[in-house]
């Protein structure tokens, strides 16, 4: 290279997968974890730190946790609905991963082993707990 640095002479914008109200990217399989989640899951990521701050990482995933409560939820600023505010208590939140999980199976998407394992750890969870 005779020049450095080299001259810039277009930028390629970053696209990013469409999202539903929660953030978390749409389209493509259906996962329990999408059907009855706990926070927003991203596709993409952002750098934390170093050189890259603030710029995307790809084929980097993120997630970001729902809060626990309407409370909690609105004392962040949080525009999303709390885990509270969605499943109410424990037992509608592992009726949720069941009805996933069961019409995951039924369209062929999740084995009736994986489906079985994933309703007992909803089940064995704390998500709610107590209410």
């Amino acid at each position: 290279m005779t020049k450095q640095p080299p001259v810039v002479k277009q930028t390629i914008p970053t696209l990013v997968p469409k999202v539903d109200a929660d953030g978390s990217d749409v389209g493509g399989v259906p996962s329990v974890l999408r059907q009855a989640p706990l926070g927003s899951y991203f596709g993409w990521n952002v750098t934390a730190g170093g050189f890259d701050k603030g710029k995307q990482c790809t084929l980097s995933g993120g997630y970001l946790p729902f809060a626990k409560t309407k409370a909690e939820r609105l004392a962040a600023g949080d525009p999303r609905a709390s885990l509270e505010e969605r499943y109410g208590n424990h037992e509608a939140y592992v009726a949720a991963v069941k009805a996933a999980a069961e019409e995951a199976v039924k369209e062929r998407f999740l084995l009736r082993d994986d489906a079985d394992r994933l309703i007992a750890q909803a089940s064995a969870s704390d998500v709610l707990a107590g209410k």
